[in-house]
């Protein structure tokens, strides 16, 4: 069978992935926008106070000359805000490499790690990437988390995220600090969508008293630009500043996104009437969605899955293997409106 032959076979087995995107006059239930900072032009206003120096390309790597002040300040105001004392902060252009480099890098052939099986694809990859034993649990299922650490010959690596970007769902902080009293294992939090939507930007981590080895923490979704930081104790951001190759071979992003992130964190205290507006909705759409019949999932955060249906607005349809049965991705804003949930529903 020729190539083209074997991949138009695949192709129809696969459900379309068109490019689309909204325009100004429809509410948005679809974006990780999650505090409005991109919708509400705050982004926007940022950008046009940037040195004009810093309108430029990086050029290379940061490990090549692409290096920038800025990186290290985003790093700094990112451990201040989010580390403790004896961690430090790396940053990359994504989290998406971000992923990529930490768990191809750190983790060995002789290493178990056990994921909830609706991690971020970009982990499951990095970890395939490593080579280590790979064990899936079932979605938040604690028992069968358990049985795995207890499998495990040496000290795993558990992985989880502290809210889910397709069910909207968050970890069993309580279930983890009690398997964390009775197994040694080394637990990392991808933190991307609760990046700065929390009370004050606080970390989810250290809300709900876990303690991680590592945290990522991203700034494509509520803080509006691209980037990602992780944060963990020195040795082991030194370990992951020489080894992480999606990093080290990866065009760092030009200065200007990096200095704009910087802005988000400093202003980080005049987000917090956003985060209550986010937050307020998510309380009154639990109520709307139960008031109206709609069974949904998630919604411990801006995210639900709704049952595939006829909407108002454009919502992100998901299928399997994404979700068990396919679904519409929901996101709430601080700028959305019950007044928009209700039209959007019908």
């Amino acid at each position: 069978m020729s190539l083209e032959a074997r991949i138009r076979r695949r192709l129809e087995a696969l459900p379309e992935r068109p490019f689309w995107g909204l325009s100004a006059s429809t509410p948005d239930f679809t974006s990780n926008d999650y505090l409005g900072l991109t919708h509400d032009g705050i982004i926007q206003e940022i950008l046009k106070e940037a040195p004009p120096e810093l309108y430029r390309g990086s050029g290379a790597s940061r490990y090549l000359g692409g290096d920038a002040v800025a990186f290290h300040e985003v790093e700094g105001l990112a451990q201040a805000l989010w580390g403790k004392k004896g961690e430090k902060a790396l940053f990359f252009p994504s989290g998406l490499t971000a992923n990529l480099a930490f768990w191809s890098s750190i983790l060995t052939r002789e290493d178990v790690v056990i994921y909830d099986r609706e991690v971020h694809a970009s982990i499951r990859y990095g970890i395939h990437l490593s080579g280590a034993r790979a064990w899936g649990f079932s979605h938040n299922c604690w028992e069968e988390a358990e049985k795995k650490i207890k499998q495990a010959p040496t000290p795993p690596f558990l992985v989880i995220e502290s809210l889910y970007s397709m069910r909207g769902t968050s970890p069993d902080a309580e279930a983890l600090k009690a398997l964390s009293q009775r197994y040694e294992f080394y637990l990392v939090v991808d933190e991307a969508h609760t990046t700065l939507i929390l009370p004050q930007g606080k970390s989810w981590s250290s809300e709900v008293g876990l303690e991680p080895i590592a945290r990522l923490f991203t700034f494509g979704k509520a803080a509006g630009l691209m980037g990602a930081v992780w944060i963990g104790a020195s040795w082991l951001i030194d370990y992951l500043q020489r080894k992480g190759f999606a990093g080290i071979y990866t065009t760092a992003l030009p200065p200007f996104i990096a200095w704009a992130i910087a802005r988000v964190l400093q202003r980080n205290e005049e987000w917090e009437p956003r985060r209550q507006k986010l937050w307020n909705l998510i309380y009154e759409a639990r109520t709307f969605f139960q008031a109206k019949g709609i069974a949904y999932q998630g919604l411990e955060g801006p995210i639900a899955l709704l049952p595939v249906g006829s909407y108002a607005f454009p919502l992100k349809v998901l299928h399997p293997p994404t979700v068990s049965a396919p679904a519409c991705r929901l996101s709430l804003h601080a700028y959305n409106t019950l007044e928009e949930l209700n039209a959007l529903i019908g």
